[in-house]
């Protein structure tokens, strides 16, 4: 069974609380890839099969 206590205890963590690190440039490239392009999805019931459409904005 999982339930919160109160504690009087501060918070104490055994991992690094380091700030965020930077994207690569392989994941900012496809940030904005995502960001600048829509998708639209088509699935044909009858074969199951997807068709993926990407739209620029």
């Amino acid at each position: 069974m999982n339930y919160a206590c109160i504690s009087d205890q501060p918070f104490v963590t055994t991992k690094d609380l380091s700030k965020r690190k930077p994207l690569s440039e392989e994941a900012r490239a496809r940030r904005e890839f995502i960001r600048g392009h829509q998708f639209e999805i088509d699935t044909n019931p009858s074969t199951q099969e997807a068709e993926l459409k990407v739209f620029k904005e």
